[in-house]
This record gives C-alpha cells, sequence and structure tokens, in this order.
C-alpha cells in the first residue's frame, strides 16, 4: 500500500511555492512495537515552517534537502501498543506532510488525545496548540484585565481569531483588531467577536489608534512586528503589557531589512513588559488548558474559523496562503477521513 509524501526540495528565499516540494509515493510504514500507526485527517500550516525550510530555528533539527517536510496534525490511531497513543483514539501529533505515521511519545510536546466529542479539525486549531496559544498569551504572559484596552494584530489569522472570544471569557470587556481589507474586518466584527476593526490596507492607522485609543492601550498582543510594533509601543499606557507571539512582516526579510525600533524606551518610561513565549515550554499545562478550551466550544462562548482546503496536494499553496494574507482563521488541509471500526 502507497502513501503520498511532501518532500523538501529547495530552500525558498521568499515565500514557498509548489516547486520548493516534491510529493512523492512511498510505502506505507509497517507497525513497530512501541509505536503507533496513525492516519493523518487533518495537516495544519504556520507561518514559522519557513524557517524550519531556511534552517533558520534553534528548537528543531537541520532539515535536509529530500527530507520529509515537518508539520504537526490530527490523526487516527490505527495499531499500537503505547499506553497513551490507544487503538481509535484521534490524537495531535507530529506527523510531517503525509497520510500515515509511525509516532510514539518521544517527541515533545508529546502526542495527546483530543476530545471524542468535538470536530477532528479542532484539533488543529482551537483545542490545540493554535487555541492553547491565544490562551497562554492572554493570561499568563498579558495578565489580561477588566479594564484592559486591548489591541491584536493579525487578528483574522489563526492564532488572532481565537483572541477577542478568549479576551472576554477571561474578563475583558473591549478588544480591537487589525485585519487586511473589508471583508476579514467583516468576519472579526461578525464571527470573532471583536469590538472594534481596524483595516491596515484602507485605514490609515495613525488616525484610527488615535481615535480608538486616545488614551493608549493596554495590552498589545502581536503577531505581526515591524513598524506596527514600533508605532503601539510609542503608544502604551502605563503597566502596558505587549504579549509577542508572532512577527510575520519581518519573516521574509533579510537581517538588514529589518525595522529598527525606535520607541523601546517606552517600554521603561511606562513601566510596561514586553514579553515573547514558546507554547511548547507550556506542555506540563495543556491538559487542563484543552479542557477548558473544550468546555469553550461546546457552550458555544469559543466559536472555532476554521480555512479548510481538501487533500495533501493543496499544502504547499496552504502555506503560502499565510504569508499572502489569503486565509481566514486556522488554515489547514483535510487529508484523510477516519476509518469506521
Amino acid at each position: 500500500m502507497k502513501q503520498k509524501q511532501w518532500l523538501l526540495a529547495s530552500r525558498p528565499e521568499g515565500i514557498p511555492e509548489r516547486n520548493h516540494f516534491e510529493l512523492v509515493e512511498v510505502p506505507v510504514p509497517e507497525w513497530e512495537p512501541g509505536k503507533a500507526l496513525v492516519k493523518t485527517l487533518y495537516l495544519g500550516v504556520a507561518p514559522v515552517m519557513l524557517r524550519y525550510m531556511r534552517n533558520e530555528t534553534e528548537f528543531e533539527s537541520p532539515l535536509p534537502l529530500g527530507t520529509l517536510m515537518p508539520g504537526r496534525g490530527v490523526a487516527q490511531v490505527l495499531k499500537s501498543d503505547c499506553p497513551t497513543l490507544p487503538e481509535g483514539a484521534i490524537v495531535q501529533a507530529r506527523l510531517g506532510w503525509q497520510e500515515y505515521a509511525l509516532i510514539d511519545g518521544s517527541h515533545r510536546p508529546a502526542p495527546f488525545i483530543l476530545p471524542s466529542d468535538l470536530p477532528a479539525s479542532h484539533g488543529i486549531g482551537t483545542v490545540s496548540l493554535t487555541g492553547i496559544t491565544a490562551l497562554v498569551g492572554l493570561r499568563d504572559i498579558g495578565l489580561v484585565r477588566t479594564t484592559d484596552r486591548i489591541l491584536v494584530s493579525g487578528a483574522a489569522g489563526g492564532v488572532g481569531s481565537h483572541v477577542a472570544e478568549i479576551a472576554k471569557l477571561l474578563g475583558a470587556v473591549s478588544v480591537t483588531g487589525i485585519a487586511g481589507g473589508p471583508e476579514k474586518c467583516t468576519e472579526l466584527l461578525t464571527t470573532m467577536h471583536y469590538d472594534q476593526a481596524i483595516d491596515y490596507k484602507n485605514e490609515d492607522m495613525d488616525e484610527a489608534l488615535n481615535k480608538l485609543f486616545p488614551e493608549g492601550i493596554d495590552l498589545y498582543f502581536d503577531n505581526v512586528g515591524g513598524p506596527l510594533l514600533d508605532n503601539v509601543l510609542g503608544r502604551l499606557q502605563r503597566r502596558a503589557r505587549i504579549v509577542i507571539c508572532g512577527a510575520i512582516s519581518e519573516y521574509l526579510k533579510a537581517k538588514e531589512d529589518q525595522h529598527r525600533f525606535i520607541n523601546l524606551q517606552n517600554l521603561g518610561r511606562q513601566d510596561a513588559k514586553m514579553e515573547g513565549f514558546f507554547v511548547f515550554d507550556y506542555e506540563a499545562q495543556y491538559p487542563e488548558d484543552i479542557a477548558l478550551l473544550a468546555q469553550w466550544v461546546r457552550k458555544g462562548q469559543l466559536n472555532p474559523v476554521e480555512d479548510i482546503s481538501k487533500g495533501i496536494e493543496t499544502l504547499p499553496d496552504a502555506l503560502g496562503d499565510l504569508y499572502f494574507g489569503r486565509n481566514t482563521g486556522v488554515r489547514m488541509v483535510h487529508v484523510g477521513d477516519p476509518v469506521q471500526r
């Protein structure tokens, strides 16, 4: 029996395209003792994958050309003798861009079982690392408060699509999101429950921020970096917090072309803080966080926004969509359906 895999064919200098990958057919792996054979149902894409392809990360092993593209996804356990990966379970794990995989508990974060009563696709986003990222960023890093005037960049993206609802569930009252184009801004206000939306493609950012935050910003959840982050640094309220989740505006730039900040000293003047975080470091609290996120979904308080294409063949295009800003919500690919048992 054969399966499809995507291999890394060349290292992109700009936005990843299909010619940077090679689609091959290889045998489905045979089950081995101490392992779980799983069938891939969904695969997610994330901006950081470009850095994997360029060997620019310290938390991933070097990725030689001709090897399987890494990536996490949702899978069904077909055969296993692993106590933590029982047969039939739907799990979130590091699978790679392929239709079947052999996994075990050695990867970090380790595979984890998803709630059986929710759609499997939610295991890419809301009840998985994307939802956990939004939750940890707001609760543990941002220390969100009821009185906070909150601003979110990249608000229509995977993490950003969760921030407004989670912030309000944690007690926030007003959340403003930044996105590109009228359609995305409409989604912010309707589907994602932001209170105000700023269209950075069609509005003057300074005018919009002056109008919506005349007294300054208390909490900024940043997915973009660059000049926008610098602008916000100049508008901080006393003891404001900036959560650094991503910097997609800088990922395609050479180091010498990246933004040079002029407002950093405002952190000291305002007794504010700016802190980044790596969601893998919070693995110990995944079970509690997933249970909380799942509870919110069941109650209709947290509404997943998913952007799904069908077929493993669409993975390179799905990744490229992140850099072109074509996605709304969590971008993922539906690879296969579970085996009926």
